[in-house]
């Protein structure tokens, strides 16, 4: 639904992070840019976009 549980883990972009914010406040929001987010999202847990260059 969009709402982070209780110690879910989210990778973001907003510009705000604060408890709560996005669901549960027992949930954990990392802030990240763009190309962090992505790479993240392709290999499923938070890594570095230069993983992907060759």
């Amino acid at each position: 639904m969009g709402v982070l549980a209780p110690e879910e883990v989210s990778i973001s972009t907003t510009n705000r992070n604060f408890k709560g914010r996005m669901g549960d406040p027992e949930s954990e929001v990392y802030l990240a840019n763009p190309a962090v987010v992505a790479s993240s999202a392709i290999k499923g847990e938070i890594s570095d976009p230069s993983d992907f260059i060759k």
